[in-house]
């Protein structure tokens, strides 16, 4: 097993206030943001969380529980479990959610979903392995299923727009999970230290925040017919503050954690066991 520095102050820091403010985030998306054009429909209908729930829910869990994590792994081993963990909950909660929102018309479709659970199998399966080379100091986690799934999403990304056209199903925005994952895939293949592993983990946490960022204020102050929200109250406005204010301390932690990235390969910071 391989022993990796705890963060800096600084870098604790910037992770703790990202889980704290995703909290409160939360809080504020479960709050009616505005009047709605329809007065009619119950207030329900202006929550955020009740608009798009199927797009936040797993963002602002992820950002929640993500920072914390990261910064109380004491080895490689764990990082990676939790960077796999998080892959492959991406994947499976991507292709149910769109499995049961879209239709499975045409090949690509089909295809899109059993690759995205593929996707899954393999994380779940480097999850595991990362979590016993944690415990038994003679394992190793193999790089061959970091770069299975880096090559498959390398893939998806790579296919010709042709194939995501298809009359009545929209397929480009079934692209994100991969990107998501391969993002993380090759941080972790390529990061020479667990301060490597760390710099992948907050990339994703901004991937994240941007992803909240712009999915409230598309479902806060795009037109929606009956449903739109007509004046945008205090609680929507304190939302979309608190929603940027998640963004800036993302990427404020990516930022911080760069200096350590630079001195991580070169330094006498890691302690082998075994």
């Amino acid at each position: 097993m391989t022993f990796i520095l705890p963060p800096t102050r600084t870098q604790a820091f910037f992770a703790y206030l990202l889980s704290t403010l995703t909290t409160l985030l939360w809080v504020g998306c479960v709050i009616p943001a505005g009047t709605l054009a329809d007065t009619g429909l119950l207030d329900d209908f202006a929550t955020p969380i009740h608009r798009e729930a199927i797009l936040l829910v797993p963002a602002l869990l992820l950002l929640t529980v993500l920072p914390v994590g990261f910064t109380l792994s004491r080895r490689e081993e764990g990082v990676m479990s939790v960077l796999a963990s998080t892959d492959a909950f991406v994947a499976f909660y991507a292709g149910i959610a769109l499995l049961a929102q879209q239709p499975m018309t045409g090949p690509a479709a089909v295809t899109a979903i059993a690759l995205l659970f593929s996707l899954g199998g393999l994380s779940t399966l480097e999850a595991l392995r990362a979590m016993r080379a944690a415990r038994d100091t003679e394992a190793l986690v193999p790089r061959k299923l970091r770069g299975a799934r880096l090559a498959l999403c390398v893939l998806v990304l790579m296919v010709p727009p042709q194939f995501l056209l298809e009359e009545d199903t929209e397929l480009a925005s079934w692209l994100g999970p991969f990107l998501f994952v391969a993002v993380s895939a090759a941080g972790a293949a390529f990061a020479r230290s667990g301060r490597g592993l760390r710099f992948t983990a907050a990339i994703l946490q901004l991937l994240l925040a941007v992803h909240v960022a712009i999915t409230l204020r598309w479902t806060l102050l795009e037109p929606d017919g009956d449903a739109s929200i007509q004046v945008l109250r205090l609680p929507g406005e304190i939302t979309l503050a608190l929603a940027g204010g998640v963004l800036l301390v993302a990427l404020l932690q990516c930022l911080v954690l760069l200096p350590g990235l630079r001195k991580g390969s070169g330094e006498a910071a890691r302690e082998t066991v075994g």
